[in-house]
């Protein structure tokens, strides 16, 4: 442990939470120990920003090292740096400074992070990302995130007319929605693989790896459907990242029904969820095909309410 300089208030911890501290923030489920320990197996290091006179974590972050390359995160949508609202900036850019330092005394040589959507929380993700490039970090990669802010206003008030049409006649279709059991997540995401397949996507993993996942957090991960006369005609697996969050993290539709949008159904039932439970940003997930903007999807996500916000990357050689 490490005391922040001019501060016995603050210290740098390596290491797991210490018991009985508390956090100043609500992680994200992909910082969650249970979320890193349910996936491969890797090399995992924890540091904490703790507040000693209160006995709270200030901030977080995560690595998995392998071949000399710490992420954060392995495998996850996204990583990266947990924090209160009201820690002090330059606690902040020490914090990232004390964990370069230490992974480079590990013999780390590259370190990689993967921020949430800026849309998550505007306000310290800008602070993030200005600090990281102060640092010298470079953006690895940047992709277009899609999210809609949902409010008392019904779904129908946010797509475009042409999208309202849909629904309409999807509904005279006799296309309806549910919200599925985690018992048809076979059914579901066998559905998903073969319409990302017929398009060309790559599925981001296995059932078998997805049913791990799921099964150590079944509140978390939640399945949604349309269907016509039982058949699937559109489904979704997603995964409330925090409470107030809902990612898409998986979905797709049959393009056999592309003349009767049942993937604006479905966004409209998660929608209504989303406003049920509670749930202030839904997640549509990123568009991009292998590095570029897919402007197919992108438009879709805009015309069904959506707005645009930046996920970034980062990489930094330290070694």
């Amino acid at each position: 442990m490490n005391a922040f300089p001019n501060t016995a208030k603050y210290i740098f911890h390596e290491g797991p939470l210490p018991a009985g501290v508390t956090l100043d923030y609500e992680p994200a489920i992909f910082n969650l120990y249970a979320f890193s320990a349910s996936q491969e197996p890797v090399r995992s290091i924890s540091f904490y920003t703790l507040d000693q006179k209160r006995n709270r974590a200030a901030a977080e972050i995560h690595f998995q090292i392998a071949d000399h390359l710490a992420r954060s995160p392995f495998k996850a949508p996204f990583g990266s740096m947990e924090f209160g609202g009201h820690i002090h900036p330059e606690l902040l850019y020490r914090f990232l400074e004390y964990t370069e330092l230490r992974l480079k005394d590990k013999g780390v040589t590259d370190i990689f992070l993967t921020n949430p959507p800026r849309a998550y929380a505007p306000e310290k993700l800008s602070l993030l990302e200005t600090f990281l490039l102060n640092r010298k970090y470079v953006v690895s990669d940047a992709e277009v995130a899609v999210v809609i802010e949902v409010s008392s206003a019904h779904f129908s008030d946010l797509i475009r007319h042409s999208e309202r049409l849909k629904i309409r006649q999807a509904q005279k279709a006799g296309l309806t929605f549910d919200r599925a059991g985690i018992g048809d997540l076979p059914e579901v995401y066998d559905f998903i693989s073969r319409c990302h397949h017929q398009k060309g996507y790559k599925i981001p993993m296995t059932l078998e790896a997805l049913n791990k996942t799921a099964a150590v957090f079944p509140d978390q991960y939640m399945l949604f459907a349309v269907r016509q006369n039982e058949k699937l005609a559109a489904a979704a697996v997603s995964i409330r990242v925090s409470r107030n969050i809902l990612y898409n993290f998986l979905t797709n539709h049959d393009r056999e029904l592309n003349h009767l949008s049942p993937a604006v159904g479905l966004m409209e039932g998660i929608y209504d969820f989303c406003r049920t439970n509670s749930i202030r940003l839904f997640d549509l997930g990123t568009s991009a095909l292998e590095g570029q903007p897919n402007f197919p999807l992108l438009d879709f996500k805009l015309h069904v309410g959506g707005g645009p916000t930046s996920k970034f990357s980062f990489h930094k050689k330290i070694g």
